[in-house]
């Protein structure tokens, strides 16, 4: 994906209001409770009430911030997240492989999902010499080290997750709506 996301910027507005949160239910809770610790009997119907306001601010929080993930992240995938690394023709230059990250339930599936997304083709069919009809000239790199379930240590990658998420979602849509198109009879 061309687009980077900072998570960090975007989740630590999150984790702020959260913070500010529990300390105002910190206090709104505190006159409830006596030295010991224990709620106070005659205050057990407002403390009740209190706790009831504040895990609705909380659902209200956990709304937000899930609505935003899926907004960053896509929705989920099944599967788990997989490195698949390839090599263009620039390898025989000495340069290094390129690493996506995909979702799949082993390599096998990560490699097929892989293979559907609009961004990796495109990337695919760059890899072509440019005055001929040959084949791509790419190389999957299958060795565990290179090829793997879950992400790289470090270093560049392509995440791909996103693409897969909007792309199954469109899928779904899709697939929802020719289930409700009655059958032309004829």
């Amino acid at each position: 994906m061309s687009e980077t996301i900072d998570f960090v910027g975007e989740l630590h507005p999150f984790i702020t209001d959260f913070r500010a949160m529990t300390h105002r239910h910190q206090d709104w809770l505190a006159p409830y409770f006596s030295p010991g610790g224990g709620v106070l009997d005659e205050h057990l119907r407002d403390y009740e009430e209190t706790v009831f306001d504040c895990n609705e601010e909380a659902a209200e929080l956990l709304k937000t911030v899930m609505e935003r993930l899926t907004e960053l992240c896509g929705p989920p995938l099944p599967g788990r997240s997989h490195t698949l690394t390839c090599a263009g023709p620039e390898r025989h230059d000495g340069e290094a492989p390129y690493l996506f990250v995909v979702n799949g339930e082993d390599l096998e599936d990560a490699r097929r999902n892989l293979g559907a997304l609009p961004f990796f083709r495109e990337w695919y069919e760059e890899q072509r010499d440019w005055d001929s009809d040959t084949e791509p000239d790419v190389l999957f790199v299958s060795d565990p080290h290179h090829s793997h379930p879950g992400i790289p240590d470090g270093g560049y990658f392509n995440d791909l997750r996103r693409e897969q998420a909007a792309l199954r979602e469109a899928e779904t849509v899709v697939s929802a709506l020719a289930a409700n198109i009655p059958a032309l009879e004829g």
